[in-house]
């Protein structure tokens, strides 16, 4: 399972997953729309909107398929926190490993959410590889 926001780091921990599933292997794409809301009763994001996760998981699409080794390749999409979909899909997917990049492409996310990458490993339930 490999999270993808497009950024290169990304685009590294992408291609580490396609080359670990091989071309028997299945390869979980998870890209995710962060949500991050101010308390109170009017609510309101704190984060704005970054790319389409649709679009996103198309572009990753494109990457594997590009790489020609991969035998199976599932898209998933959420909204919510990063670290908190990841785990989630790793637990119910029940993934071999998780594969994510060092550092993403939202740097205020990451200030008011914390580190994702941080995040996975202290809680995943399965091995976690770290591309820089």
């Amino acid at each position: 399972m490999v999270g993808y926001d497009g950024s290169d780091a990304a685009k590294r921990a992408l291609a580490r997953a396609a080359e670990a599933a091989g071309e028997h292997g299945t390869v979980v794409i998870v890209t995710t729309e962060p949500q991050l809301l101010s308390s109170g009763p009017a609510a309101e994001p704190l984060v704005e909107p970054g790319d389409d996760p649709s679009r996103l998981l198309a572009d990753a699409r494109v990457i594997v398929a590009e790489r020609g080794t991969v035998g199976d390749v599932v898209g998933v999409t959420r909204k919510g926190d990063p670290a908190e979909v990841l785990l989630n899909v790793a637990r119910s997917v029940d993934a071999d490993r998780v594969v994510i990049g060092r550092r993403g492409r939202n740097f205020v996310a990451r200030m008011l959410m914390g580190s994702v990458a941080t995040r996975v490993l202290e809680q995943a339930p399965c091995d976690v590889l770290v591309v820089a």
